[in-house]
């Protein structure tokens, strides 16, 4: 824990000032609803976008271990979705949100950061494979679930081609495929260009966790729902041991990747989880379920590094 306690505390430091800042008035649910769009439509994308065209997707692939990740990430995606809207009998789109957070990890400022400590160099390799899996695969798959849910009704043609131009019109899709498509091709981007986007992206994370401090203060008892215990179990367990079964049925991943994905799957759910949330009003659960999964997950992923360390003995 002592090796995680500060990468969490910027964290929940920037939660708890824009809730403090809601709470005495500072901000209003109105600039929060604005600084939100700003993270959904614009920063998040930037990130995205920059982070995948400043990498060569082409020279870093390892099938195994994206099999093995995108495997393991799309059994605990159905599980946590069946318990959902089987068990909880929840509508299409909370089921895919709440599956989505219980599959989508904070690969850049809790995975990444802890496995190149613990781990070291694979974690450079492993890192932008991850996010190719969560963003190629998983968030898309739950939003394109969750539009299916709020046009329920009418015909398939017409069900479909609703869904499809809502996901169109999303800047955060056409940011994941471009820049995907661009790392692959390997097409540079001219500096300039490059450095602004970066420059936007960098904006990211610190506006969605205050957007998160934000949304809690907004929380009532009503908000901590059933719905939230299988996302965190989902999260903090049922990935992880997803991923874990998944890497010991598919050979070839590296010794130092398979530990990787192990702790990237075992973090908490990503930053901006409560953010796109917002979009089909679940933001309030979805902040309360990161905000439990970030303040277990220092346990729960301290002990996934206790185990690992153990069964290496810390060589990877």
């Amino acid at each position: 824990m002592p090796a995680i306690l500060p990468l969490m505390f910027p964290i929940l430091f920037l939660i708890g000032l824009g809730f403090v800042a809601v709470r005495t008035g500072y901000a209003t649910n109105g600039q929060i609803d604005g600084l939100a769009g700003f993270v959904v439509n614009f920063a998040l994308p930037a990130i995205i976008f920059s982070t995948f065209t400043g990498q060569k997707l082409s020279e870093t692939i390892n099938l195994p271990y994206l099999a093995a990740y995108a495997g393991g990430s799309l059994i605990a995606f159905a599980i946590v979705f069946a318990l959902m809207r089987l068990v909880l009998s929840r509508p299409l789109t909370t089921a895919a949100i709440g599956a989505l957070g219980g599959t989508g990890s904070n690969t850049g400022f809790i995975g990444f950061p802890v496995a190149s400590l613990v781990i070291g160099a694979p974690a450079f390799v492993a890192m932008p494979l991850t996010m190719l899996v969560e963003n190629i695969l998983i968030i898309p798959l739950a939003l394109t679930l969750a539009e299916l849910g709020r046009n329920q009704g009418g015909t398939v043609a017409s069900l479909l081609a609703g869904t499809a131009r809502r996901l169109m019109a999303m800047p955060l899709l056409w940011a994941i495929f471009a820049g995907t498509a661009l790392s692959f091709a390997d097409v540079a981007i001219p500096d300039l260009l490059s450095m602004s986007v970066d420059l936007l992206g960098r904006a990211s994370a610190p506006v969605a966790l205050f957007v998160v401090g934000g949304v809690v203060a907004g929380l009532n008892r009503g908000d901590m729902s059933a719905d939230i215990g299988p996302i965190v179990v989902g999260k903090l367990v049922i990935h992880p041991l997803a991923v874990t079964g998944m890497l010991v049925l598919i050979p070839g991943v590296p010794a130092g990747l398979a530990a990787c994905a192990i702790v990237f799957s075992s973090a908490s759910m990503l930053t901006i989880y409560p953010v796109l949330a917002r979009r089909y009003a679940l933001e309030t659960k979805a902040a309360a379920a990161l905000i439990l999964a970030t303040v277990a997950g220092l346990f729960t992923l301290s002990a996934v590094l206790a185990m690992l360390l153990a069964s290496t003995d810390g060589a990877f």
